[in-house]
């Protein structure tokens, strides 16, 4: 029977799926790395340098090989984490620019492909790989890199990953993560995110001890610390004066007034701007 019963059902309020992304040396692979056994799925050349499980992926047909194994579920991996997807991405232009090309001709860009099948195939494409994602019963996360643009005298950060792209797999995501890096300080913000967490929700103590650090992620508060390894914020403490005697009043005791705490360094956030798709 494919209907379930009538009645209201436990929910799951875990994120699962994440877009981490950031300027080079921002700590965005490090903090997929704290999430429960990952398996790197690597485009960068980068996975001799880091110890956890890897697969160096060349094109999208072995990309998609991979998730195919991972779907199947005979391992003990419980995240996959996808760096870079921007790479991904290029990797199934050319794979559509290959599937089109015969003995007469050979593509090289989507908009060269007649009557714009290149442009909707990618689409099409894009969008059952973000439902294959988002299905699986793993934690997903996709790191992208880091562009800064200006328009209208307004400095516009956001992730690599090209808009069409990176609308769908945000349409899929459960939290969107920027990392940045400023003097020795490694911040972790939670730009948007799909619902209310909380961070007592999440069971997986690996799980936990990974995100508890992601400024914005748990609607409780409890994630106060703002990084993962130490970060030269400061605190303030804003003197408080003691108050003149005069003939009516005695000096004002400030033993119990608590300083005013001031937080600085804190990043300016930039709005993200979307680009109209081709």
């Amino acid at each position: 029977m494919i209907l379930p019963k009538n009645e209201l059902k436990d929910i799951v309020k875990t994120p699962k799926m994440f877009l981490i992304w950031g300027q080079s040396m921002s700590g965005k692979t490090y903090l997929a790395r704290q999430f429960p056994s990952p398996i790197m799925l690597n485009t960068d050349g980068n996975a001799s340098k880091i110890p956890e499980p890897s697969v160096e992926i060349h094109s999208f047909e072995q990309f998609m090989e991979a998730i195919e194994e991972i779907e199947k579920g005979d391992h003990t991996f419980k995240t996959v984490v996808i760096d870079l997807i921007d790479d991904i991405a290029t990797m199934m232009e050319d794979f559509i620019c290959r599937k089109n090309s015969n003995d007469k001709v050979t593509y090289t860009a989507l908009a060269e492909i007649p009557y714009g099948k290149g442009f909707s195939e990618r689409k099409a494409i894009w969008k059952a790989l973000m439902m294959r994602l988002s299905q699986l019963s793993y934690n997903v996360i996709g790191i992208s890199h880091f562009i800064e643009r200006t328009e209208n005298d307004i400095t516009i950060q956001q992730p690599s990953l090209e808009q069409v792209y990176l609308n769908m797999f945000k349409g899929r995501c459960d939290a969107y993560i920027k990392c940045s890096k400023i003097g020795n300080a490694y911040i972790q913000k939670c730009e948007e995110k799909r619902d209310n967490y909380v961070l007592a929700d999440v069971k997986d103590p690996k799980l936990n001890k990974a995100l508890e650090n992601v400024r914005g992620l748990f609607a409780d508060g409890s994630n106060t610390t703002p990084t993962m390894k130490p970060t030269g914020m400061k605190k303030v403490e804003t003197p408080v004066a003691k108050e003149e005697k005069t003939e009516e009043t005695t000096e004002t005791p400030v033993e119990n007034v608590k300083p005013e705490i001031v937080e600085v360094n804190k990043p300016t956030l930039k709005p993200t701007l979307k680009k109209k798709e081709n």
